[in-house]
């Protein structure tokens, strides 16, 4: 009897591990499958936008990891299967990815995954610290397209941690091994003795799997295995039975009720996190755009608080942008995370300080405050912003810009008083960065008068209102060699907009990338008319910062160039040492690429930048156009003169071609034929003109008497 009542109870205890066994195996399933569900929505995204910008997709990738246990990092992986972008929000250890794709087992995941369209798993590796991780391949491919793969960093821990819950709670362990190798473990060691169930999954096509070990814990089987001989005797086999349900009945309603009250804890546990996320910044910690707004909001309709005064800092780091480009985003975070100490140094406890986001921040000061006081506040900020901040003996120093509105007199809504301080934050930018403005009507004047020319810009492109200008550039001989595109701005009226006027609001707008290859496409096919009878002249076009940094440049100026079959070594693309530095790996990658196709390359505005020689030697040039800033007055300051004669020895010694930009005068002409220049452009030759006045001209500009020409005033 007493071993029909022992093998009663091990019946009983195998049955209920075979159920969490087969819970535990769907959650695994479920939860993977999730995960890379949202994976494949990362790569829709990055599909639907032809590339998503990389503070989107940076955006996309921090939510994704703050929302997905185990998940430390994310890379995107180009098509060449370089590492171009990475996002973490705390990194744990350091990997040096690019190595591990290179062996040769991740190279034919890469290989299978982008095959097959499908994600692939990688083996186990252990860091350095000890951690298990595992690396999800996600291929982004639609059709023939193909543009790398998004890489995932899982930590086991994490990941299996969030689905099999507490043993405490649920009485049951879990063990897991890939291939040997125990990869996780919540509970003690298996004896020979242990009790379990056990089953294995697949990640991806591969043979080997993981084995998952599941084993109750010591009170589950003390419940369900307890000592029965001496009830046996008294009681009978059927009160053992009933005996043993009870006991199972109890346990079940006790792990249930507890069961119940940790969903309500867990649920309880989400909705603060979620109403904590929602008011505030992730990586400061400070509140965000939501909480601001809501707080002046609820302010103003409080009929007792709205009749009391208040002022609002808007604030904007000067040039945070090159701090990411020259020691990567992670270093630009850290130094974020930084600030909320640098403000609490100047700033009271009773102020609120948010995060706009990026590197914008909107400091509410409570209270009557007078504008000289402010003043010094703000002040004693910028100021404190100058000191050098250490990131891992990085020693960065910032600037700012601030701009300041006040309540009630600068606006009575939340969206006037915050267009109004970013009104005044524009006007301290135009006044030379790492200064203050107050609002005034002058500003809003200003700012009004931006939003109607940028309503304008976008009229003007779906006119087609954007067109191209020639200027034509020539050899010491007089022999016509090229001409540069420069864009004009067909107004109203048939008058020309110069590009000093909207270039740099098509910039800030992102209008400039679209503008940029209409106006491409449309420079190819006219200068292909011309080539018929002047076959070896050179189209020099301007390439913007974002055009360059565009996911799709290459890709779409080799499908535009094959469309109208323009001759790639009849094409000179004309960069500015800025543009070159906004992402020098990417830089380099590009120049190296078009060097490759025949396509030559010039660094605009030549000895304008701040490290010159260095992108000579890093980026494989064919000219460098000396900036007209040192024609103008070469005959009569020495000192231009002599750079001048530098830059031409230099381009001589690497042999890259020369090219003054803004010859006006015949000395300036002599004396650049003298020093060995090699090419020349500017009005004294010829204004920028349309094509076709260049089209009816070009013979007579073919070539030219230089002795002939005479001097002109110059043009702005």
């Amino acid at each position: 009897m007493a071993y029909q009542i022992r093998q009663s109870q091990i019946n009983t205890l195998n049955q209920i591990l075979k159920g969490q066994s087969d819970r535990t195996r769907s959650q695994i399933i479920y939860n993977a499958q999730e995960l890379t569900s949202d994976l494949a929505s990362m790569v829709n995204r990055w599909l639907v936008d032809g590339g998503t910008a990389e503070k989107n997709w940076r955006s996309d990738a921090r939510n994704f990891i703050d929302r997905t246990a185990g998940v430390n990092e994310i890379w995107w992986i180009d098509n060449t299967l370089s590492v171009r972008w990475s996002e973490t929000l705390e990194s744990l250890h350091h990997i040096d990815i690019q190595s591990i794709l290179e062996q040769p087992e991740m190279r034919e995941k890469l290989r299978i995954s982008r095959q097959d369209n499908l994600p692939e798993y990688s083996r186990v590796i252990t860091t350095d610290e000890g951690y298990d991780i595992i690396f999800i391949l996600m291929p982004i491919v639609f059709d023939d397209y193909f543009d790398g793969f998004f890489a995932i960093e899982i930590y086991i821990d994490g990941f299996i941690d969030r689905i099999v819950d507490d043993p405490l709670d649920t009485g049951f362990y879990t063990k897991a091994y890939a291939g040997d190798e125990v990869v996780y473990r919540n509970g003690p060691e298996l004896t020979q003795h242990s009790y379990l169930e056990y089953f294995e999954l697949n990640l991806d096509a591969d043979t080997d799997g993981w084995l998952f070990k599941v084993y109750p814990t010591e009170t589950i089987m003390t419940t369900i295995l307890s000592p029965l001989p001496y009830v046996v005797f008294s009681g009978g086999f059927i009160i053992v039975v009933m005996l043993l349900l009870t006991l199972l009945s109890r346990y079940k309603a006790k792990q249930q009720s507890l069961q119940l009250s940790l969903e309500v804890k867990r649920r309880e546990k989400i909705q603060d996190k979620l109403s904590y996320l929602a008011n505030h910044d992730a990586l400061t910690h400070l509140p965000n755009r939501h909480y601001i707004t809501e707080y002046i909001e609820h302010y103003l309709a409080d009929k007792t608080k709205a009749k009391k005064p208040f002022s609002l800092l808007f604030i904007d780091l000067d040039h945070f942008k090159d701090v990411n480009d020259t020691l990567g985003h992670a270093m630009g975070d850290r130094l974020l995370m930084k600030l909320p100490e640098l403000f609490g140094q100047i700033f009271r406890k009773q102020d609120i300080i948010a995060r706009m986001g990026g590197d914008e921040f909107i400091i509410l000061l409570p209270g009557k405050t007078e504008e000289e006081n402010i003043i010094a506040l703000v002040g004693r900020f910028l100021k404190q912003l100058k000191y050098p901040i250490d990131i891992e003996g990085h020693q960065i120093r910032l600037t700012g810009s601030v701009g300041v509105a006040m309540y009630p007199r600068d606006g009575s809504t939340v969206n006037e008083l915050l267009s109004n301080a970013d009104a005044a934050l524009y006007r301290a930018k135009d006044k030379g960065r790492n200064t203050y403005a107050i609002y005034d009507s002058v500003i809003e004047h200003k700012a009004q008068a931006r939003l109607k020319l940028v309503n304008q810009l976008h009229e003007a492109q779906e006119q087609n209102r954007f067109e191209m200008f020639y200027q034509p550039r020539y050899d010491a001989q007089g022999h016509l060699l090229g001409t540069e595109a420069l864009m004009r701005w067909r107004q109203e009226d048939c008058d020309y907009a110069q590009p000093k006027v909207f270039i740099e609001l098509l910039e800030d707008t992102g209008l400039i990338v679209s503008v940029s290859w209409q106006l491409f496409s449309q420079s190819c096919q006219q200068f292909k008319t011309l080539m018929a009878n002047h076959k070896n002249i050179v189209l020099s076009f301007n390439v913007s910062a974002k055009l360059l940094e565009h996911p799709e440049f290459l890709s779409r100026l080799k499908y535009i160039l094959d469309e109208h079959k323009f001759p790639y070594d009849r094409l000179e693309l004309e960069l500015t040492e800025q543009t070159l530095i906004q992402d020098v790996e990417n830089s380099q990658f590009i120049l190296n690429q078009l060097t490759a196709w025949g396509i030559n390359v010039a660094i605009d505005d030549f000895g304008t930048g701040y490290s010159s020689l260095s992108y000579l030697k890093n980026f494989p040039v064919h000219a460098l156009k000396i900036d007209k800033s040192f024609i103008r007055d070469m005959n009569e300051d020495k000192d231009d003169l002599e750079l001048i004669k530098t830059m031409i020895l230099m381009g001589q010694n690497l042999n890259i071609t020369t090219v003054a930009e803004g010859v006006e005068t015949q000395a300036q002409l002599k004396q650049l034929i003298k020093m060995g220049c090699d090419q020349f452009q500017g009005y004294l030759f010829s204004h920028p003109t349309s094509f076709n006045d260049l089209k009816a001209g070009i013979d007579e500009l073919s070539d030219i008497d230089f002795s002939a020409l005479k001097s002109i005033n110059s043009v702005d």
